[in-house]
């Protein structure tokens, strides 16, 4: 049997390009490592972009009657220096991918996507022009016409494809695991400290979602461990410590990821499309991965179903996702780089720190340019 499309992963993604394509009746594959219900390693905050694919989705009320928190409001904080505050230009919702992963593959498979747990991609091979042949790790071939990725921010089907982003060292690390005892309502925050970021928001059943990345360094310096990690970040920004004080772990383990990596990364490797953050990741201060994920199943499934029936060839494919997918995320990748970079400063993020509180506009400005265009720009 040959599949019109195989989708690798099954995150926000790849569960949301297999719920828009299967409900043009696409014959659709989705094949997930894992299985659910399952953490990720995730900032767990829905932008307010986020709600009009979730609702194209099916999935939005659904998800409104999880738990999920809403956010309407942005915090913050470096060492030495007060806070800065922000309302968001809308509400955001806060909820956790243990809930939300598994309700976008219920969605996918009720769609009539044959949806797959437990199934790793070894292999990829073959093209748009000759179709495709997909190994899993149990040695399953399948077969396909066109193959999407949405396999995350870094696999080891990467380097069976040879990627040219992994050649590139980064030195981020990042963690992330749940509490409770904290009260932070409608609001995430963002703490700087030497070497690093934190972000803290609430998602379902009053969990506080603490997620941070930091320099390889910094984790050694304190020790080598997560804990050893944010505690030495505690002592080194007042306001985080704060927040931190007195709450109970409640996650069995600290979800973690070496090599975070914010380079370009090609859309088309070896004629695989990608999409997610398979095809790049933005800074995870911006707070907009998850409302990206989704965007770019909204952005490529109309281009899918344009292939699959003739009416786009090979090239018009590629070159029509690849302008759309820099049209509409470019701009936002590129200042969430550089506001990455000020954030690993302790002098320039104090320095962003204030003028934000001193320019309330700037603030406004750079969480509109962190969202770009929409996910239907041409």
């Amino acid at each position: 049997m040959t599949h019109d499309v195989v989708i690798i992963g099954g995150g926000l993604a790849g569960c949301g390009a297999a719920i828009l394509l299967a409900q043009q009746n696409v014959d659709v594959l989705l094949l997930e490592k894992a299985t659910y219900p399952r953490h990720k390693l995730c900032g767990e905050f829905l932008s307010p972009e986020s709600q009009s694919v979730l609702a194209q989705l099916g999935v939005l009320n659904p998800v409104l009657e999880a738990g999920a928190h809403r956010i309407d409001r942005s915090r913050l904080t470096a060492p030495g220096t007060r806070s800065a505050e922000h309302a968001l230009p809308g509400d955001a919702l806060g909820l956790s991918r243990y809930r939300l992963d598994s309700l976008l593959f219920r969605q996918a498979t009720a769609a009539g996507a044959d949806g797959r747990t437990g199934s790793r991609v070894r292999s990829v091979s073959g093209s748009l022009a000759s179709g495709f042949e997909v190994e899993t790790a149990d040695g399953t071939t399948h077969a396909a016409r066109m193959v999407l990725g949405a396999y995350g921010k870094r696999a080891r089907l990467d380097r069976a494809l040879d990627r040219s982003f992994l050649d590139e060292h980064t030195p981020y690390v990042a963690f992330k695991a749940h509490y409770t005892g904290a009260s932070v309502p409608h609001t995430i925050e963002l703490h700087g400290f030497p070497g690093g970021y934190c972000g803290c928001s609430h998602v379902e059943d009053d969990r506080l979602n603490v997620c941070w990345i930091g320099h390889v360094d910094a984790l050694k310096e304190a020790g080598g461990t997560p804990e050893a990690m944010i505690g030495a970040a505690r002592q080194q920004n007042p306001a985080l410590d704060d927040r931190l004080r007195g709450l109970d772990r409640v996650s069995d383990r600290f979800e973690a990821i070496s090599q975070v990596s914010l380079a370009d990364k090609d859309r088309f490797v070896r004629d695989v499309c990608m999409i997610g953050d398979t095809a790049g990741m933005i800074a995870p201060l911006c707070g907009d991965g998850m409302a990206m994920a989704l965007q770019t199943s909204a952005l490529v499934a109309p281009l899918v179903t344009e292939w699959l029936d003739g009416t786009r060839s090979d090239a018009s494919f590629r070159t029509a996702y690849r302008r759309r997918w820099s049209r509409t995320f470019g701009t936002r990748m590129r200042v969430g780089r550089w506001i990455h970079r000020a954030a690993f400063s302790t002098t320039a993020a104090t320095a962003l720190v204030r003028t934000l509180r001193w320019v309330p506009p700037l603030g406004k400005m750079l969480i509109r340019v962190t969202r770009g265009r929409s996910a239907t720009a041409q």
